[in-house]
């Protein structure tokens, strides 16, 4: 079961890196007031804030100026789903994107769960290089075991930065990719850092 649902993570991440992961490509999905719900979240009181069902994780339409862009439940189980968020850079010429995505994955660290994606994290650009790689911190909550990779790389034929950052949460695997052009670095992660700080939830296991 481990394996087949890293195999299928892997495609996954592919697809939303490459902007073509959206609630259309998912298992048939619900309608709930009007809005098309992917298996395994539920929309909330509020009309517009998604609910994952089986960690309870709360994913707003609006998240410190990120706009909710793409959900999709891979799994009938609702046990690997993926949220995406944009947000506009000056100009309106590109888009911070960011994907995040909980996964239910048995036995596996936050390191051999970014060890396993980094090679798809690093494909959709040319000439990939790594910024850095290591440990990361939770600021939310710092006993949290994560790791993070900054790259750098061409894609459209810009200079971009992209970041995988793995968490292990115990049931619950979370991951997080962000993608920016390279001259809005500064910006954008000042923008990852509001956004992370104004999302922060502690996925918990199914009752």
């Amino acid at each position: 079961m481990k394996a087949s649902r890293l195999g299928i993570a892997v495609a996954l991440l592919a697809c939303l890196v490459a902007g073509k992961g959206s609630a259309a490509a998912a298992p048939p999905a619900m309608v709930e007031a009007g809005r098309v719900v992917p298996d395994g979240f539920v929309l909330d009181a509020d009309g517009s804030t998604l609910v994952h069902v089986a960690s309870k994780t709360r994913f707003p339409a609006e998240v410190a100026g990120f706009a909710r862009s793409k959900e999709a439940a891979f799994d009938l189980t609702g046990e690997y789903v993926a949220i995406g968020y944009d947000r506009p850079l000056p100009g309106n010429t590109a888009n911070i994107i960011v994907r995040v995505a909980l996964v239910h994955i048995r036995d596996m660290s936050a390191r051999d769960h970014y060890d396993i994606m980094r090679s798809a994290a690093m494909a959709h650009f040319s000439s990939p290089t790594v910024v850095s790689e290591g440990p990361y911190v939770i600021a939310s909550d710092p006993g949290l075991s994560a790791y993070q990779g900054i790259f750098a790389g061409i894609r459209g034929g810009e200079p971009w930065h992209f970041s995988l950052t793995t968490i292990n949460y115990g049931y619950w695997a979370g991951r997080i990719t962000a993608a920016y052009p390279q001259k809005y670095a500064a910006e954008a992660k000042r923008d990852l850092a509001d956004f992370v700080a104004a999302l922060r939830q502690k996925p918990v296991p199914p009752q």
